[in-house]
């Protein structure tokens, strides 16, 4: 997000939120009673209290503080530290943290960027459970927020930073091959047209009409759209779920792009080279990127990522005859840490950060239920010479969008994973047939599930 427009934003909603200091903090309904009702803890007014929020988010230190702000002018009595580890990488943010945790160390809030790393960690007690905080508030968690993901039947968490999946394009190139924006109701076959008339030239120089990085995500993608939950497991959890047709073909569609059609850059190149999706759909080396929503500030970064194409977007295409609309949406969680002395001070915090605060910072979409997305797309949007809104607005507001948000995320799930991404690469790299794959992430995933006591 361009900084004159982050602080444009930050200073307004600092306004807001002064002014509904003045008038008692009331609001009207849905998401702004929501905000109003945020950070009404029991703690004594003249009880001083620090909170430390523990990040990886070193470029939002600006915006973290104005929502700190914010939030210490309706509760003079609380102050919040951000300390950051990571340098915006989370995987590193992690590795420091999670020792801290595991060494008692004092902290009061801790996050995560997506639901299986926050299962993870309240699996193993990293984190308090938040229920009886929500009962205690009287506000009903599902009703408040679009997400609502729990571990054990409990929640951990609450949820930020909404990210949801769709396509991005170079629209430049698709002019340039007479090829129209993608409707909302396309499908993967349309998808694997387009990739093919986007692909030109050879060698160091050639465009891949498609990229897929080496997340899970883009060895299940096609999934998305036919199947309720995540991927890999049976529906009840009975057991790993890598014998579905769906996953089959879409591991076999993927390997078709890259090794048969050359128009999706090669899984082995993508591995063997660290690459970066951001550096290859900015410099113009691929034409389409699936991805989440939590690039859009990046599209008119100039500075940062200097480029003179325009991107336009479509949504996750339809696997084979599914409904069109739907895709996977996750978020980041902020919790509670076990080692927090101010428990209820730091649910009160989360609870401003994760609604009036999304607003104030501006950078994401908020994941309170009912909100307009397009307003928290256009926060981060600060030159739409380089974006096209109106395919982001209809994509965004497509009348028949469907969140998959996933329910099965046991504590295991990233290891799961892992052992998912090792055997398509298998395939992928042309180790191993499609067949022995599928037997082995079968084989080896039931016996994950058993060692883990879930099968």
């Amino acid at each position: 997000m361009n900084k004159k427009k982050a602080f444009a934003a930050v200073m307004a909603s600092l306004m807001t939120a002064s002014m509904l200091t003045g008038c008692g903090g009331s609001a009207s309904s849905g998401a702004d009673s929501t905000s109003a009702l945020a950070g009404s803890g029991t703690t004594s007014s003249d009880e001083q209290i620090n909170l430390r929020f523990v990040s990886w988010q070193t470029d939002y230190q600006d915006l973290n503080e104005a929502v700190a702000e914010a939030y210490t002018k309706e509760h003079p009595n609380v102050t919040v530290t951000f300390d950051y580890y990571g340098d915006m990488t989370a995987t590193e943010y992690y590795k420091k943290v999670d020792l801290m945790v595991m060494g008692g160390e004092e902290m009061d809030i801790l996050m995560t960027s997506a639901f299986p790393e926050h299962a993870q960690r309240a699996g193993s007690g990293a984190y308090l459970p938040l229920d009886e905080y929500f009962e205690a508030e009287g506000v009903v968690p599902e009703e408040a927020y679009s997400i609502i993901q729990k571990v054990d039947g409990k929640i951990y968490g609450i949820p930020g930073d909404l990210k949801s999946w769709f396509v991005l394009i170079n629209k430049d190139m698709l002019d340039e091959a007479g090829l129209e924006v993608p409707s909302l109701d396309w499908t993967w076959d349309d998808y694997r047209e387009y990739a093919k008339a986007l692909t030109k030239g050879e060698g160091a120089n050639k465009i891949y009409g498609s990229y897929f990085h080496s997340w899970d995500h883009y060895d299940y993608m096609g999934m998305w759209s036919t199947y309720p939950d995540n991927p890999m497991f049976k529906e009840d959890m009975s057991g790993v779920n890598f014998d579905d047709p769906d996953f089959k073909d879409w591991l076999q569609f993927r390997y078709d792009l890259e090794n048969v059609d050359k128009s999706s850059m090669p899984y082995a190149d993508v591995k063997s080279m660290n690459m970066n999706y951001r550096d290859k759909f900015f410099n113009g080396q691929i034409a389409m990127l699936p991805i989440g929503n939590f690039i859009v500030p990046e599209l008119d970064d100039q500075d940062k990522y200097p480029h003179d194409f325009v991107t336009t977007f479509a949504p996750i295409p339809a696997w084979g005859d599914a409904e069109p609309g739907t895709t996977y949406t996750e978020s980041h969680f902020y919790s509670v840490s076990k080692t927090s002395k101010h428990p209820q001070e730091a649910y009160d915090f989360i609870r401003f950060y994760t609604t009036e605060g999304m607003r104030i910072r501006g950078i994401s979409v908020s994941a309170e239920a009912g909100i307009d997305k397009m307003e928290f797309m256009d926060m981060q949007i600060e030159d739409p010479t380089y974006i096209d809104t109106e395919a982001l607005s209809a994509v965004m507001n497509n009348p028949n969008w469907k969140d998959l948000v996933y329910a099965n995320v046991p504590t295991y799930n990233k290891e799961m994973s892992q052992l998912m991404l090792d055997q398509c690469a298998n395939f992928l790299l042309g180790s191993s047939s499609i067949d022995d794959t599928i037997d082995s992430l079968m084989t080896q995933g039931a016996q994950l599930m058993k060692d883990k006591g879930a099968a």
